[in-house]
């Protein structure tokens, strides 16, 4: 029997998008990113995973990484810098992506140290350092949805704002995906399966940083339907939105949704906020409702660099990746949550 063929999840970007570049482009504080986002119910664990370029030297990368332990036992974090080899890249110190076959399989695997904190010290101010324990990573992740790319879903009659308006790149896709694999930490080795987003962005990065007043971006990919959603809003400190993006996946097409209502981060709770999302498309309204398993606060600092933990001196607001249980029409999916506001002290 002909296998027919498999579907093509690229929403028409070259292939060569896929792969990371070898050198800068030659525009001032270009950087090249790259995140890997996912959650295992089962175990409760999540990862956010994070390589970058360093916008003044594109030949070292920034690896950061962020894993949620289980129930309250806080999470474990590092960041790291790394000058690899052409042919190695995206890799950092301790984490390398991998794409093996372009908008349907990548790889992530981690090797390193990390530190622990606790819930109370990620609300409290810049984590300080501390002791340091093993952590390892292994992971396939398989695509199921079409890419999502921002440049697409702006310029679509739901769209607004354009990624030229951005200061942390000038084009940028994301996609939802199954993941497997393993992960050792605290000394306990053990099977991972989660769903997840991973991104790919590219430009400048750190200029004109003033106008960054928040942001947020939510995704989720529901196995048991086969649909997803996902949406990026970000505006600047007058409150001026510069993009407005959102997506629906339904019967593996990509239909691009405009925002209803989306949350923005109020107050700093590391677990149980109730959140709303509504998205209108042309298959009709949709509503997901989100619970926080876990979010995680980090802050921006100038001219460039994440330090963790929520600052409120930070000039440019607390930021704050987390994992969410979605419901959509009663469906239950886990996916990302990420938001940053200007907060004000007293917003804890």
């Amino acid at each position: 029997m002909q296998q027919s063929p498999s579907p093509d999840l690229s929403s028409g970007l070259e292939a060569s998008r896929e792969y990371a570049l070898t050198g800068a482009s030659g525009v001032e504080r270009f950087a090249e990113n790259f995140m890997i986002v996912t959650y295992d119910p089962k175990i409760d664990v999540g990862l956010w995973l994070h390589l970058g370029t360093w916008p003044d030297d594109f030949g070292i990368f920034e690896d950061q990484v962020i894993i949620s332990l289980p129930g309250d036992e806080g999470q474990l974090s590092m960041y790291a810098y790394r000058r690899p080899a052409a042919e190695e890249r995206p890799a950092g110190a301790n984490l390398r992506l991998r794409c093996v076959e372009p908008f349907k399989t990548w790889t992530a695997s981690f090797d390193g140290l990390v530190t622990h904190s606790s819930d109370q010290e990620m609300r409290s101010g810049r984590l300080r350092d501390g002791a340091k324990e093993l952590a390892r990573i292994e992971l396939t992740a398989t695509m199921q949805a079409p890419v999502w790319d921002a440049h697409q879903s702006a310029s679509s009659r739901y769209g607004g704002g354009s990624m030229e308006e951005q200061v942390w790149a000038s084009s940028h896709y994301q996609q939802l995906y199954t993941v497997e694999g393993t992960v050792t930490l605290r000394g306990k080795t053990q099977p991972f399966s989660g769903t997840g987003m991973r991104d790919h962005s590219r430009g400048r990065r750190g200029h004109g940083m003033d106008q960054w007043g928040g942001h947020v971006l939510a995704t989720a990919w529901f196995p048991h339907s086969r649909r997803g959603f996902g949406l990026q809003r970000m505006w600047t400190p007058e409150g001026r939105v510069t993009l407005d993006t959102a997506f629906v996946t339904v019967d593996g097409q990509l239909h691009h949704a405009g925002i209803v209502e989306a949350p923005k981060l109020e107050r700093l709770q590391n677990r149980g906020e109730q959140l709303t999302i509504k998205l209108q498309s042309d298959l009709g309204v949709h509503e997901f409702l989100c619970t926080t398993i876990r979010t995680h606060y980090t802050t921006p600092q100038k001219p460039l660099g994440m330090a963790f933990g929520a600052d409120f001196d930070g000039p440019y607001g607390i930021y704050a990746p987390g994992h969410g249980h979605w419901l959509w029409d009663g469906d239950s999916a886990y996916g990302l949550i990420e938001r940053s506001a200007r907060l004000k002290p007293g917003s804890e």
